[in-house]
């Protein structure tokens, strides 16, 4: 059965805005046709130039009316152009929904006319006109209190993605329970001026079967009757460009020559699923203290972000039998964590597996490194160990040692983890010395020798 929005959602989403003004464009939707529950919605937009100030360009509207309600999209706004992402309030919790992460140019507030649910708005990064962004959001439960709902954005043309924010929802176990829908707004009122976005690549994934729901489909409508519109009302038009994109354009002098509102729009689809590479991991560096392992790691930004991370700790190189050590956590932004190892035995050799899963639940290629407990393993965050700094790690062609002391002399080695040499150095009357790296993408050891002493640590050659 066909279903577009009634017109009390539509209402809803505009009651902040004045009636008398009557000069604002029309605002324009796109009602997809996936409706089946799911837990990860995308969508890629393209602004066309010129783009007008206070137009709101949604990509993604769920679950209007219910928990959990909410929408994300790009703003362009007086103060700059944004990436906004918006959660209404709960409907079954008076709690209030909080930030588990935000992007350090994210501008959390909560938000009046429609409720007072959390917004978040990223100036920082910010887009152009002519360029697609995808614009993903997936929801999950851990098992506490909570709905987790994470906002990425793909910026295609720098192939980077940016994770914006990741907000706390005091209800467990919600979805995207609702079709999803795209829409176009001017919410000032200058709808002299023409501004068109371009939708493609829209997909939802089921919860029945992990399987992908294309938006091939949509309703484009119009809000109809819209009294802050009425010196616009008719100038719009709608609908699909070489079987490539969704079209929405809205004010100005524009007509409705491709398709007037109300009308089921196709977008023909060959593709089984969104079609993002694989994440993976862009480095692991380890170190060890007091009974802790410290694991800090990244992911390469071009490739699907992280959604979760995993470790294994083993007593064998054949990784057989069950791990010793075992953690798996839900945690996008994370990039360091804290193993008790207090179980393993001193001396003794261990091999650490670690791998990422990506916000589409494609696993990365595992790392695996041996470590001895009870030796140094890697480089503290701060780059410093107990007498000798080395920095950047990772490092691109010169790497730093800094003594804490001046030392006589020391033999500094760099080694390949299966222990075979590819430089050394010897060092005297120093504080300081420089290598240069000369060898591929990858991790090494670095041993630095000196009086009794004799230290090694990790470090990451990019």
């Amino acid at each position: 059965m066909n279903f577009k929005p009634t017109v009390f959602l539509l209402a809803l989403l505009f009651v902040s805005f004045s009636l008398a003004a009557q000069n604002r464009a029309p605002s324009l939707y796109l009602n997809y046709q996936d409706h089946e529950q799911g837990d990860i919605i995308i969508n890629t937009l393209r602004v066309a130039s010129p783009s007008p100030l206070y137009t709101y360009y949604c990509g993604l509207l769920w679950n209007g009316g219910q928990d959990a309600g909410g929408y994300c999209g790009m703003q362009e706004h007086p103060e700059g152009r944004n990436f906004i992402y918006s959660l209404w309030d709960p409907i079954s919790s008076n709690d209030p929904i909080e930030a588990d992460y935000a992007h350090p140019e994210t501008e959390l507030a909560n938000f009046g006319g429609e409720g007072t649910g959390l917004r978040s708005l990223n100036f920082g990064i910010g887009w152009e006109t002519g360029q697609w962004y995808s614009l993903v959001s997936r929801a999950w439960s851990t098992g506490d209190q909570y709905t987790y709902f994470g906002y990425w954005v793909f910026d295609q043309s720098n192939q980077i993605w940016h994770h914006l924010v990741t907000m706390k929802y005091p209800v467990p176990d919600l979805k995207f329970n609702t079709g999803t829908s795209s829409f176009i707004e001017d919410w000032l009122g200058n709808g002299q001026e023409a501004r068109t976005i371009h939708h493609q690549n829209g997909w939802k994934r089921k919860t029945a079967d992990n399987s992908w729901i294309p938006f091939d489909e949509t309703y484009f409508d119009r809000v109809y009757p819209d009294a802050g519109t009425v010196n616009y009302i008719e100038n719009y038009d709608g609908g699909v460009v070489d079987n490539e994109y969704y079209f929405m354009t809205s004010g100005g002098t524009t007509m409705p020559v491709t398709n007037e509102d109300d009308v089921l729009l196709y977008l023909p689809v060959n593709a089984t699923e969104p079609g993002f590479p694989t994440g993976e991991l862009d480095y692991l560096l380890l170190d060890e203290e007091n009974d802790n392992l410290i694991i800090s790691w990244d992911v390469v930004d071009s490739l699907s972000p992280q959604y979760s991370y995993h470790l294994r700790i083993y007593d064998n190189a054949q990784l057989s039998g069950s791990p010793l050590v075992a953690l798996d956590v839900i945690k996008p932004h994370f990039r360091n964590d804290t193993v008790d190892i207090s179980n393993l035995t001193d001396s003794q050799e261990y091999f650490v597996q670690f791998y990422t899963t990506d916000i589409f639940d494609h696993e990365s290629a595992a790392e695996v490194i041996p470590f001895v407990k009870g030796a140094t393993v890697g480089v503290d965050p701060e780059g410093s160990d107990r007498g000798v700094s080395l920095f950047p790690n990772p490092v691109e062609d010169k790497l730093n040692l800094l003594f804490e002391e001046p030392i006589k002399t020391a033999a500094v080695q760099i080694l390949t983890l299966d222990g075979q040499l590819v430089g050394q150095i010897t060092v005297e009357d120093t504080k300081e010395a420089t290598l240069s790296i000369d060898a591929p993408s990858g991790l090494y050891l670095l041993k630095v020798s000196y009086g009794a002493k004799e230290k090694v640590w990790w470090f990451f050659k990019k």
